[in-house]
């Protein structure tokens, strides 16, 4: 009774530890945005791949629990508001959404969801972004393109999408079967 007991207490301590650890390598990396302003689709992207690891590690629900840690923090304290935004508003956890998605045996209905979910997210970050950052055009370069612009972004953002979730499926499974497997030595 008392050895179940603190193996309990024992994977509730790492999942908060490792948590809490994601958590402070996320913010980490969200506060560098503002000395590397060069990479604010990067940073978000690879923030949000971090959640992979808590779905490996413990699940998917205390992924979504680092998720809104991360991305209240990270709105509070991080130099850059651009960044934090897309962490929230997708990058942070789509990688969550797409574990339950990739479990649906209707293959065309997962992707679906998925590029509704992505436009939505995309087309409320334009919209919030026009509203607070007002000195800053997300168009600008796509002057040639008119009143199309915003059509030809979104368009240029699902071709982006298509190799996002590739890559956080490949750096899933290098993660699974190459890194947790070699250097963790956890199978």
């Amino acid at each position: 009774m008392y050895l179940s007991g603190f193996l309990m207490r024992n994977k509730i301590a790492f999942r908060v530890a490792l948590g809490g650890v994601i958590s402070s390598l996320a913010v980490f990396m969200m506060f560098c945005s503002g000395i590397f302003p060069m990479l604010d689709y990067t940073i978000p992207t690879f923030t949000g791949f971090l959640m992979v690891i808590m779905i490996v590690e413990t699940s998917a629900s205390w992924a979504f629990l680092t998720y809104i840690s991360v991305s209240f923090l990270s709105l509070m304290i991080t130099p850059n508001l651009q960044v934090s935004l897309l962490f929230v508003m997708f990058m942070g956890y789509y990688p969550i959404l797409k574990y339950y998605l990739d479990k649906l045996k209707k293959r065309p209905l997962a992707i679906l969801i998925k590029f509704a979910v992505f436009n939505a997210a995309m087309i409320s970050y334009y919209l919030l972004f026009q509203f607070v950052f007002l000195s800053e055009d997300m168009l600008e370069g796509l002057e040639r393109f008119g009143k199309w612009a915003p059509l030809v972004l979104l368009g240029i953002a699902n071709a982006f999408f298509i190799l996002y979730d590739k890559l956080v499926g490949d750096l899933t499974v290098m993660y699974v079967n190459w890194f947790r497997h070699k250097i963790l030595r956890r199978k």
